[in-house]
């Protein structure tokens, strides 16, 4: 299919601003002759562009079979759900009947349970089987991202055979295979041939004879995260999916982890700022998004409550010792910050793969040695400003001590928390962003109030 080269750039900006106005004038051949300059995946981005559900519905509408096809499977959770809304039961049958199992079933699995049943149906069995067999699996799991498509054949057939058997397979699918999975009677995964390899291998040499042991084996229940990692680190464009058993149930492609990794990445990020990466999938729908961002924001408002009663209950400190107040702020905030740092770090280390629980103690104990260094710089800089300002000795001892300890324990709990969490089997980025910040906020008062209570006395003197 064309697409606009880089000098027709203008051109396509400026059809991008018209596409509005032709849907609202129902100019359905202008439409078409823009889109069929248009490659699926740049198609897809417009339709996702678009505001309105309608427009987004009415747009996809206009699309042959195969172009709809490849929009579909690229298209962001939001707007497909608002095409799903109202395209009709043959054309959406049709358009399964021509994805791969695993896109197919990304799009069964938002659907009712009788709609579902009702396109399986429909479908030949062979591909209903296949779609039915990855609906069941968690949609964040190696089970969710993997197709049931695999050029599988048995350890004794020879190159000869086996090239004869994959020119069949191929004019059933226009999916591109890098590797051959050789299987034994069982089904059970023995190795893979690389395509290159069985091309250039002499016809009668088996495939038990060629074959490598495969790198980078994932289970069918393996977390998405776990899966991005291993195609990182054996730099995969493929791998088999196994069963406990080691029966091949399917492949991953690097296409899939592409998405992954964007999908986790936006995921951390959103937590950071308080929210969910759901808000980009209900688009416009007020309510859902004040419900995603309010548990948020309740946690800071509870929070900022508890950190206000912790000062009241201090008040008398406060209240011989006014000046107190000037370095709350300073003192909460860089507590806050820290701890966001050594959070984020932890955090991110573990979606990674870089920080285990084995290899934790060596991170925290690293953690702890810059705390002590900058916790140290900044407290006898605060102490130093505060004796400077207000020419008492204990009130910048006071100041530059309680600064010192809350930056440390801020590195504490921002390093601990995601490792404790994900112990918990619950996501360590839920430690970052506000519920660290305000975790930090409350130590910080506790901390500072703590210390002047103590000191008050000499401070009065």
């Amino acid at each position: 299919m064309p697409r606009f080269s880089r000098e027709h750039s203008l051109e396509y900006t400026q059809l991008k601003k018209n596409l509005r106005k032709w849907l609202r004038k129902r100019d359905y051949k202008s439409i078409l002759k823009f889109l069929t300059k248009l490659h699926p995946a740049d198609i897809s981005e417009l339709i996702d562009n678009l505001p309105e559900d309608e427009e987004k519905a009415q747009l996809f509408s206009l699309l042959d079979l195969e172009t709809a096809s490849d929009v579909m499977a690229d298209l962001s959770e939001g707007s497909r759900r608002a095409i799903l809304k109202d395209i009709t039961h043959d054309h959406l049958t049709d358009i399964v009947k021509d994805l791969p199992s695993d896109e197919a079933a990304d799009i069964l699995g938002v659907l009712p349970k009788e709609r579902v049943e009702r396109i399986l149906a429909a479908i030949p069995p062979q591909d209903s089987a296949e779609v039915k067999s990855l609906l069941k699996y968690h949609k964040e799991t190696a089970g969710g991202l993997m197709q049931a498509e695999v050029w599988a054949l048995p350890a004794n057939m020879t190159v000869e055979d086996a090239i004869e058997q994959l020119r069949t397979l191929a004019q059933e699918t226009e999916e591109e295979f890098h590797n051959i999975f050789v299987i034994n009677g069982e089904k059970k995964l023995l190795g893979t041939v690389s395509i290159n390899k069985l091309i250039l291998s002499s016809p009668e040499k088996k495939l038990s004879e060629l074959m490598e042991k495969p790198k980078g084996v994932i289970f069918v229940d393996e977390d998405q995260e776990e899966v991005a990692r291993k195609f990182q680190k054996y730099n995969l464009v493929s791998a088999p999916v196994v069963d406990h058993n080691g029966v091949l149930l399917g492949r991953i492609t690097i296409d899939d982890i592409v998405d992954v990794i964007e999908e986790e990445t936006s995921e951390d990020f959103y937590r950071l700022a308080g929210t969910d990466v759901e808000e980009i999938v209900y688009g416009d729908n007020i309510g859902k998004i004040a419900r995603i961002r309010l548990p948020w924001l309740l946690t800071n408002l509870f929070g900022g409550l508890l950190t206000g009663y912790l000062m009241w209950l201090f008040k008398h400190t406060i209240t011989d010792a006014i000046a107190l107040i000037a370095f709350i702020p300073v003192i909460t905030g860089m507590g806050g910050n820290l701890g966001l740092q050594s959070s984020t770090i932890s955090v991110r280390g573990l979606a990674i793969g870089k920080i285990t629980l084995h290899n934790f103690k060596h991170h925290l104990f690293k953690e702890i040695k810059v705390a002590l260094v900058v916790a140290t710089v900044c407290g006898s800089t605060v102490g130093i400003i505060a004796f400077l300002w207000h020419k008492q000795p204990t009130l910048g001892l006071m100041v530059g001590l309680a600064m010192f300890c809350a930056m440390s324990m801020a590195v504490l709990m921002g390093t601990i928390m995601p490792i404790l969490l994900r112990k918990l089997g619950v996501d360590p980025a839920v430690a970052s962003g506000p519920f660290v910040t305000t975790a930090n906020d409350i130590t910080g008062i506790l901390i500072y109030m703590t210390i002047a209570t103590l000191l008050l006395n000499y401070l009065r003197g």
